[in-house]
C-alpha cells in the first residue's frame, strides 16, 4: 500500500519507513507537521499519524486526513479515552510506539483487508474505560488547573494562582487532555463544568 507519515520526529520517520519498504509498502510522503500533510496534495491508501504534533495537534487533524486516506494512529499515547476518541474521528486502527514490527505490518494487513485494528495491548483498557473518565483520574494539581480554567481564567492566570510557571500549568492542561481523550481547552472547560469543578 501506498502510505503518508505524519511524525515530527526525523529519526521516527526514518525507521519506519524502512519498516514500511522492507514490509513491501510504499512511502509516498513525509511530513514533520499536520498543517504540512494537510496543504500537500498526496495519494495514499493509509496515513500513519502521530498524535503529539507541533501546532495543530493529530486528534484535530485526524478528521481531515480521515477523508484522504484510513488513518492509523501510532502514539505514545495509550489511554482509552485517548484511544476511544482517535476511533470517534474517524481512526481505522491504533497502535502503541512501543509495539513491534511486525504488530505495524499486521495492522496494515488489516487495514487493507477494510477492517479496523486495535493492538491487543490496548483492548483491555479500553473495553475497561469505555465509560468518560472522571475527576479522580486526574491528580490534584491537573485538577486544580483544570477547575481554574473552567472558571474563566487564562493560562498565565491559573499559573500566578497556584504559583507555577506558564509552561508547567500548561504541561498540567495537557496531561488532563491526554488522560480524558479531549482535544482543546473548550471541551475541558465543558468537561470541568459537567463534573462539578467549576
Amino acid at each position: 500500500m501506498r502510505v503518508v507519515l505524519v511524525e515530527d520526529h526525523h529519526l521516527v520517520r526514518k525507521g519506519l519507513s524502512l519498516l514500511l519498504e522492507e514490509g513491501g509498502h510504499q512511502v509516498v510522503a513525509e511530513f514533520a507537521s499536520a498543517e504540512e500533510a494537510l496543504a500537500t496534495p498526496w495519494e495514499a491508501e493509509v496515513v500513519l499519524l502521530d498524535l503529539n504534533l507541533p501546532g495543530m495537534g493529530g486528534l484535530e487533524a485526524l478528521p481531515h486526513l480521515a477523508q484522504r486516506a484510513k488513518v492509523l494512529v501510532v502514539s505514545m499515547h495509550n489511554e482509552p479515552a485517548y484511544v476511544a476518541r482517535a476511533f470517534a474521528l474517524g481512526a481505522r486502527g491504533y497502535l502503541p510506539k512501543d509495539a513491534l514490527d511486525q504488530d505495524l505490518l499486521e495492522a496494515l494487513a488489516r487495514l487493507s483487508q477494510g477492517l479496523r485494528y486495535l493492538h491487543p495491548s490496548l483492548t483491555e483498557a479500553l473495553l475497561e474505560g469505555q465509560a468518560e473518565p472522571g475527576p479522580e483520574v486526574l491528580s490534584e494539581r491537573e485538577r486544580a488547573v483544570v477547575a481554574l480554567l473552567a472558571q474563566g481564567y487564562t493560562l498565565s492566570q491559573v499559573a500566578e494562582r497556584l504559583g507555577l510557571s506558564v509552561k508547567t500549568a500548561s504541561t498540567y492542561k495537557q496531561r488532563a487532555l491526554n488522560k480524558l481523550g479531549l482535544m482543546d481547552t473548550p471541551e475541558l472547560v465543558r468537561w470541568a463544568r459537567e463534573h462539578g469543578l467549576a
